[in-house]
């Protein structure tokens, strides 16, 4: 559903706004409608999607084969403190 939003600017933003309108061929409306489409982040579906978009590691889900690991989540510290060792001890 569309909405109309009215807003005062100043004449020599509305100048340029009318300019790049010109140059795309495109009414200013539609140059602001993309403008701040590209600006604003999505809005998210549900609570749990906000928090999952605002965190780098969910990125990585799925992105490693860990053969023989359940308990990843638990454990996490465990297995790098080991991953960290070994890189540190490469003879041992």
């Amino acid at each position: 559903m569309a909405k109309t939003l009215t807003i005062q600017i100043p004449d020599d933003l509305e100048q340029a706004l009318t300019l790049q309108a010109q140059r795309l061929n495109k009414s200013p409306e539609d140059v602001v409608v993309e403008l701040l489409s590209r600006q604003l982040p999505p809005l998210p579906q549900s609570q749990a999607e906000a928090q999952a978009a605002d965190d780098p590691l969910l990125k990585l889900l799925g992105s490693i084969h860990l053969e023989g690991i359940s308990d990843l989540g638990e454990n996490h510290d465990h297995y790098i403190g080991q991953a960290l060792y070994r890189e540190l001890h490469p003879d041992e």
